[in-house]
């Protein structure tokens, strides 16, 4: 079975080229006619099978393999800007410099619209043809009544834009940030989200309008990407407008109001629109499509996930169920769970757009789901709970006053791509949760993160390593330089004075590396540089981190007492 990544779409942002990807479908529409007598055999060599892209074109009834569609990425010895065009739909969708785009948009688009069902996929062929309600879409005349309710009934029937909608429902503005922390499954990689106060101490500290265009549209996790994307499709037919939000977050040194541009609030279109997704007063709910592949993206064991949580929607949607008849019911699919994860379960399918309702104990899904079945591979070969998943399960049991959310930290911990999200994270749960000063710092010749907590302060390096992280002696050197700076605060030193972040009364520091694992000699080198810093360290993975959060906010640990557990120049072990 291919590994595709249906449900959730980032960068698709035009509803004209979603048009054009459906009408590649219809034979003989004009985008198929220029495809096959024009656009391929010009733009596309032999060598990408154009000749098999005619022939499907051709067919009356098309089912065309999604490699076709999609497209190569870029060869080896080209860049994307001049990569050949590979890829039906690359030939489809116009690009800035060029007349085609490359094989992300194409994947992009192609996601989009069997996402929201204009396009059929088969699993088994790993194929695309058209739906009848896409076969609808493309032959309506555009900007007709006909193809503004076609798409109302397509948007509404993918959950995460009823989510959205119905976040903004009140009439309140909202940023990416604040919806994409209400998006997607709750502390999973795959579903992440920026800090707000995180983004206006980045915003406080930039010199440059550069530098505040650059972290307003690069700084973002995943869920905040989707919810940019959604709401370009949203604002297209007019459900929501794009606002300018002024935001205020209180930073510890200092209270800093900003403004984000991306930013949303409901048209009153929206709000009669939201009728439809919940089914209010006169108007019919519309079916919600879900799909398997939407319910987990990134995690290693993602099929395992995805299998459970088709289980537990399909269970809630016959009656209301109580967690321990939900817990009974896996366990006869041979899944073990505890109520902990299915409780978090139930707020992820509510964080995708699913409508579930409590009453007393007991959970009912309101929608009727469409689209959803696990695949017949997956059925036959199984589907494995990772160990990772069994620590964080493990992990969620402990966690009764830290929001599980930051569970997304033992993700991050081990994933080399996420060193930036993993610091922004570990910044938000020691401000954001507990009550440190300080913020993420974590660009050139500063330090990762740095809080502090009334006389006592530390200097935090995160490394994301995907088999653990030993400390070489390099970034050693680099902990005790930042020391060393620290000691001095010389701007000879370090002309971007990143000290500064620490309050006047800070008097006593404290170094710590956090990582998902510590392996080889780590604890040599923490006791280098504290041999020739004169201070004092740890090493902490992330599950000790969120267990000493979880100490400290329930109040059994004081912060005086935790600064002093990094007293000992080793790696510090709560879960053994």
């Amino acid at each position: 079975m291919a590994e595709r990544t249906f449900g959730w779409v980032q960068e698709a942002y035009t509803i004209a080229n979603l048009k054009n990807v459906v009408r590649v479908f219809v034979p003989d529409s004009a985008i198929n006619k220029l495809l096959k007598t024009d656009k391929i055999p010009r733009l596309i060599t032999d060598e990408y099978h154009k000749d098999e892209m005619i022939k499907h074109l051709n067919s009356p009834k098309m089912n065309i393999l999604y490699t076709l569609l999609k497209g190569k990425g870029t060869p080896k010895g080209y860049t994307r800007t001049n990569a050949p065009c590979s890829g039906i739909i690359q030939a489809v969708l116009p690009g800035q410099r060029k007349e085609y785009q490359s094989d992300w948009p194409a994947d992009s688009f192609l996601r989009w619209a069997v996402s929201i069902g204009f396009l059929d996929y088969d699993r088994e062929m790993d194929s695309c043809s058209i739906s009848e309600l896409g076969y609808k879409y493309a032959v309506s005349e555009d900007d007709s009544k006909e193809e503004k309710e076609i798409l109302t009934e397509a948007f509404l029937s993918y959950p995460p834009v009823c989510r959205i909608l119905s976040l903004l429902e009140s009439g309140n503005s909202m940023t990416k940030f604040e919806i994409g922390c209400q998006l997607g499954f709750v502390g999973e990689a795959g579903f992440t989200s920026i800090p707000q106060n995180l983004i206006l101490q980045g915003l406080s500290a930039s010199t440059t309008s550069e530098e505040r265009n650059k972290l307003l549209s690069d700084t973002e996790g995943t869920s905040d990407k989707y919810v940019r994307t959604i709401c370009a499709w949203l604002k297209s037919i007019k459900w929501v407008m794009q606002v300018p939000k002024s935001v205020t977050a209180d930073l510890g040194y200092m209270t800093h109001t900003d403004t984000i541009p991306q930013s949303y609030q409901i048209t009153l279109e929206g709000k009669k629109i939201l009728k439809y997704a919940t089914g209010s007063s006169k108007f019919k709910r519309i079916d919600k499509r879900v799909m398997w592949d939407m319910l987990a993206t990134k995690p290693s064991d993602r099929n395992y996930l995805r299998n459970r949580r088709t289980y537990l929607i399909k269970y809630l949607s016959t009656t209301y169920r109580s967690l321990d008849e939900i817990i009974a019911h896996l366990q006869t699919k041979g899944m073990a769970e505890d109520a902990g994860t299915i409780s978090d379960d139930i707020q992820g399918l509510i964080n995708i757009g699913i409508n579930v309702n409590k009453s007393g104990d007991k959970f009912k899904i309101m929608d009727s789901i469409i689209g959803l079945e696990i695949p017949d591979s997956v059925k036959s070969a199984g589907a494995v709970k990772s160990d990772l998943s069994l620590l964080k399960d493990d992990i969620r049991k402990k966690l009764s006053h830290i929001n599980h959310k930051y569970l997304v930290l033992i993700d991050l911990g081990f994933d080399g791509q996420a060193d930036r999200e993993y610091e922004l994270q570990t910044a938000d749960l020691l401000t954001g949760e507990l009550d440190f000063k300080g913020s993420r710092l974590g660009d050139t010749r500063k330090p990762d993160v740095c809080v502090y907590h009334d006389k006592n302060g530390f200097i935090i390096d995160n490394k994301a390593y995907g088999k653990g992280y030993s400390l070489p002696i390099k970034q050693a050197d680099e902990m005790f330089r930042y020391i060393e700076e620290n000691q001095k605060r010389d701007k000879a030193l370090n002309p971007n004075e990143w000290w500064t972040v620490f309050d006047g009364v800070v008097s006593k520091f404290n170094f710590a590396f956090v990582s998902g694992e510590f392996t080889g000699g780590f604890k040599d080198r923490i006791e280098n540089i504290s041999r020739r810093s004169g201070v004092n360290g740890a090493a902490i993975n992330s599950v000790n981190l969120l267990l000493l959060a979880e100490e400290i906010k329930s109040g059994r640990l004081s912060y005086a007492n935790a600064f002093d557990m990094f007293e000992c120049n080793d790696e510090i072990k709560i879960y053994e």
